[in-house]
């Protein structure tokens, strides 16, 4: 009776496990069937062809333009302005006469010294004759020249204070605002005008830190008005010999045509200089970067069927970036297909299409000046 009992239960148990095997492996089956059914998962993105870029790590530091000439006129003696020719902000050219102070005092020791002059010269006249005829001695002949020599050099001394008197510019150059007015006594030694001088260049003096390469005398800068987006060429044109003992900065200058940029003299601009050697880097969209806590990657498009593409996930090592690029250091080549737009909804084997944008990578970044992040005074 037990026995019976028990292969019932056995029978019972075997029936249920056998159902419920019966029942998962058809489940199953239609799931695989219904998975057959339905197409791969797939992904579409733009793409983007790995292109080769030449490539120098600039920086940028604050450069200063220098007055080409720049000279504080002063006057050596006092006397009041009786002419006044060199108004604030005005041109004036190498030789003019920019201010002239009372000289008649000068004027009139002059004429004596003339008078003077002429007086000796008659008396050495006579004493040459009278010596000829052994009336006078040798020696008085040679005290009546002396006399003539040093009649000479007073009316030199007179006109040399004359012309201190009278102020001219010594290069072609602009004048400083200034609250001169004629009738106005100046005391010797007296900042009188300002003069800047007019070139056909200007130039721009600027800073690099001992750690960077030194510039070569000739090479090419690149500057840029604050606060403008347009950057001009310049060629460096001198090279402090010693480095600043506070700040162990190497000082340059630049110069650049006026015709091209002219600027203040004091003017702070940006001076973006290379400090490093060119080289050739790959370089690709910031979007098609796929960054993650285990680095940054990219998907390498490679041709599958009926047009369609698999996504190689490849790890990227970056380097600089210039505006929407990013410069490769390593993980990708010249020519290979990567995704772009959507590149981040890929994932690593997954089927893709290209939507029908076709983006060149780097197509406008060699026309431009990569600058690092940094900068120096």
């Amino acid at each position: 009776m037990n026995i019976t009992k028990w292969l019932l239960v056995i029978i019972i148990l075997a029936a249920t496990i056998f159902g419920l095997h019966s029942y998962k492996s058809s489940l199953q089956e239609s799931a695989k069937a219904q998975a057959a059914s339905m197409p791969e998962p797939a992904a579409t993105v733009t793409s983007v062809k790995v292109k080769n870029i030449s490539y120098q790590k600039h920086m940028q530091v604050s450069g200063e333009v220098q007055a080409f000439k720049f000279l504080m006129l002063n006057n050596e003696l006092a006397g009041e302005i009786i002419r006044l020719n060199a108004a604030s902000g005005s041109v004036v050219n190498k030789g003019q006469v920019l201010l002239e102070l009372d000289h008649r005092d000068e004027d009139a020791r002059l004429m004596a010294a003339k008078a003077t002059l002429m007086l000796e010269n008659q008396t050495l006249a006579r004493n040459i004759e009278l010596h000829k005829n052994r009336t006078i001695s040798e020696e008085q002949v040679d005290q009546a020249r002396a006399a003539v020599q040093i009649a000479q050099a007073d009316i030199s001394v007179i006109k040399t204070a004359i012309d201190k008197k009278i102020l001219t510019a010594p290069f072609t150059a602009k004048v400083g605002i200034h609250t001169l007015e004629i009738g106005q006594y100046l005391d010797k030694n007296s900042q009188v005008l300002e003069l800047v001088g007019v070139n056909d260049f200007t130039w721009v003096d600027f800073n690099l830190p001992q750690l960077y390469q030194e510039l070569a005398l000739g090479s090419t800068i690149k500057i840029s008005p604050m606060n403008q987006t347009a950057e001009y060429e310049a060629k460096i044109i001198a090279i402090d010999p010693q480095l600043s003992r506070i700040s162990r900065h190497l000082k340059y200058r630049a110069q650049i045509p006026s015709a091209t940029l002219a600027l203040k003299p004091n003017t702070l601009i940006s001076v973006i200089v290379p400090i490093s050697k060119q080289k050739t880097l790959a370089s690709v969209p910031d979007l098609a970067i796929k960054r993650d806590a285990l680095g940054s990657y990219v998907f390498i498009l490679e041709a599958s069927d009926k047009g369609s593409y698999r996504a190689k996930q490849v790890p990227v090592e970056l380097g600089e970036r210039q505006g929407e690029q990013v410069m490769i250091l390593s993980g990708v080549a010249a020519g290979q297909l990567i995704a772009n737009k959507g590149a981040f909804k890929l994932y690593p084997g997954m089927k893709v299409y290209l939507a029908s944008e076709i983006v060149t990578a780097s197509s406008d970044v060699a026309a431009k000046t990569p600058v690092a992040d940094v900068s120096a005074k």
